[in-house]
């Protein structure tokens, strides 16, 4: 069977055409393969579950119910199964199954002890090769996805970010996307004192969205703008990832989406917080943390 292609002539970088869910027997667990079965519809793609732990008649029997009960039959999931410790189980999985999305529920906010620690959502999110949804409060009822926040900060992934936000956009028939990038408060470096430094300082401002806007300009030609969809540039100020957290709640958005990080983050970027890990602390909405490899940007952007 061919694997699907990771281009097409809409310009989208990621097809999503093979998603995974990493599924347990817990309270949780039919509102995500609820979740799990209308997204991967809309994608129009496969679906594998993930069980970590031995699949036993018992167990299979009672995934299977959730499944018939979520419309699942439908898609037909193939289940993979197999012990061991959680994150190791479900990176090998997905490497094995070629999966393109990982779904995953997620807490609103850890406490301080799961934080330190590094729940199970959080080291796929370091760790995976592939983009992942963190699915904040999963529901058995279908809510619609109106508006998609993305962080647009100037980075090489970014372009690839954004056109993968607007092709998840159309599938799940949002009807806003907000671009907006986070400037760090230290590059307006004009002193506001007087009037004369109060019209430097918008001056200042007005350049740096300017160029912003231009920046992703190539971005958004590239792609194929689904109908209806409005997309919108904003410029945050403020300290990377707190602010675009904040403005995610403040804006009431459905879904954030990010650029993957750059490295594995340890214990030291969770005391020395990385822009990505205020936002994994005190999530505003599902996360989507989009997955490009070097190849796939550097083709892309050049």
């Amino acid at each position: 069977m061919t694997e699907p292609e990771t281009t097409n002539k809409t310009g989208f970088p990621l097809h999503f055409k093979k998603v995974a869910l990493a599924i347990a027997l817990s309270p949780r667990a039919e509102a995500l393969l609820f979740e799990a079965v209308r997204i991967v519809k809309m994608l129009e793609a496969q679906l594998v579950l993930i069980h970590v732990g031995e699949l036993s008649s018992d167990t299979k029997q009672k995934l299977d119910d959730l499944v018939t009960r979520a419309g699942g039959q439908e898609v037909a999931p193939k289940f993979v199964a197999k012990s061991g410790k959680p994150v190791e189980v479900i990176l090998q999985a997905c490497k094995d199954e070629k999966v393109e999305l990982l779904l995953a529920g997620a807490l609103l906010k850890e406490n301080l002890m799961r934080y330190f620690r590094g729940s199970i959502a959080r080291r796929l999110v370091r760790e995976t090769s592939c983009s992942i949804l963190l699915i904040t409060n999963p529901k058995k009822e279908s809510e619609p996805c109106s508006k998609i926040l993305v962080n647009g900060i100037a980075h090489p992934k970014t372009p690839d970010s954004v056109k993968t936000a607007i092709y998840v956009a159309g599938k799940l028939q949002a009807n806003e996307i907000i671009i907006a990038d986070e400037v760090p408060t230290h590059e307006v470096r004009v002193r506001v004192n007087d009037d004369r430094g109060l019209i430097r300082a918008e001056r200042q401002r007005r350049l740096i969205v300017r160029e912003e806007r231009k920046r992703l300009a190539k971005a958004l030609r590239e792609v194929e703008i689904p109908k209806g969809l409005e997309i919108e540039q904003r410029v945050l100020y403020g300290k990377p990832g707190y602010s675009i957290g904040h403005f995610a709640a403040d804006q009431g958005v459905d879904m954030l989406v990010m650029n993957s990080p750059d490295s594995t983050l340890g214990l030291l970027d969770r005391i020395l917080t990385h822009d990505i890990e205020y936002v994994l602390s005190d999530l505003p909405c599902d996360l989507l943390i989009v997955h490009t490899t070097k190849s796939m940007t550097e083709k892309h952007n050049s």
